[in-house]
């Protein structure tokens, strides 16, 4: 696949990815919305590491990282970026700050999250507006 240049992205954390699994009706809202109107649903491939735990029930999880548009590697330039947003947000999560940095390397960006308090305090740290990336939380 070519490389994400344009494009609008629904981006899941590892929280929106349990969501859409287990049917959750504000996540599924946001998936079938997204499709609808074009947008691209995509996973950074760090939030597969808070998914896959080692259990065998894994099956759920992997049906929605298999129907998403496109995992995004981490490269350093990005890996950089999340590092600059946890300290200056002072959220300690990885995985979120590369979340919250793949969604201000272009805009406009939707992510699906369960953990909103965090991922806002990245984006505040990242000085983008409500506008530009907004947080939807499941």
């Amino acid at each position: 696949m070519a490389p994400l240049t344009t494009g609008r992205r629904l981006i899941l954390d590892s929280g929106g990815v349990s969501a859409i699994a287990d049917g959750n009706p504000i996540a599924r809202a946001a998936l079938d919305r997204a499709r609808r109107e074009g947008w691209l649903v995509v996973i950074p491939a760090p939030v597969l590491v808070e998914g896959h735990t080692g259990r065998s029930d894994h099956a759920r999880i992997d049906r929605v990282v298999n129907a998403v548009d496109m995992l995004l590697s981490t490269t350093p330039d990005t890996a950089r970026r999340a590092g600059e947003l946890r300290s200056r947000s002072g959220v300690t999560d990885v995985v979120d700050a590369i979340v919250v940095a793949e969604a201000v390397a272009l805009f406009p960006a939707l992510i699906l999250t369960s953990d909103p308090d965090d991922i806002g305090r990245l984006l505040e740290a990242a000085g983008v507006s409500n506008t530009d990336v907004v947080c939807i939380a499941v």
